[in-house]
């Protein structure tokens, strides 16, 4: 596949774009780098210039995994490592703040766009090695505010309350003789209703 060479230019910085990856075909590159603008675009990412860097960066690591497993489309390859970065991104943030894998990435996101971060920082989104602290500690500061985490909560097992049997009757031999007189008891009560209706009636 023949280089991919461009340029992005503004009065600030520009970036330079040289891609030859050594498997796939380019139409299968053109749409990776096409479902990962999409991807960073969802992030309410507009900055052009730093939504390059992120898509160059992301397609080289794709590039690399994609020669080792070229079983696995490039897009496919592409999302993976745009999400594997994220991850890294954002668990650099909430470091000691005790969160799971799954709790990083989904509380991470929301904390992003809950303090703005498209808007104030989308220069150091996905910047592992410029991480503005002002920008760290309002994501960190939204997750904290943003109310309770989600916890597994306990079930004691209670004892089944049988209504007219008493719990302490039911365990042990005491307790089943204890039943069986009331039992007893009960069916003669029954016998003796039906046998006093049946004289009444005859």
């Amino acid at each position: 596949m023949a280089p991919l060479e461009t340029a992005v230019s503004s009065p600030m910085e520009a970036v330079t774009i040289h891609f030859a990856p050594k498997t796939g075909s380019e139409e299968e590159w053109n749409e990776a780098y096409a479902r990962l603008a999409d991807y960073f675009r969802a992030y309410r990412l507009h900055n052009r210039i730093r939504r390059t860097q992120l898509i160059l960066e992301t397609l080289r690591r794709a590039a690399d995994a994609h020669e080792i497993d070229p079983k696995r489309s490039p897009t496919s390859h592409a999302i993976e490592q745009a999400r594997a970065m994220l991850r890294e991104w954002l668990g650099q943030i909430y470091q000691g703040m005790e969160l799971t894998e799954s709790q990083i990435e989904g509380s991470g996101r929301l904390g992003f766009h809950l303090c703005d971060g498209p808007g104030r920082w989308p220069h150091f989104f996905i910047d592992r090695d410029n991480l503005p602290p002002d920008m760290a500690e309002a994501m960190r500061s939204a997750i904290r505010t943003s109310g309770p985490r989600l916890q597994v909560s306990k079930m004691t097992p209670r004892p089944i309350d049988l209504g007219l049997f008493d719990d302490g009757e039911e365990e042990g031999e005491e307790g089943s003789v204890s039943s069986t007189l009331r039992y007893l008891i009960l069916f003669i009560i029954i016998t003796g209703v039906l046998a006093t209706v049946y004289w009444l009636t005859r």
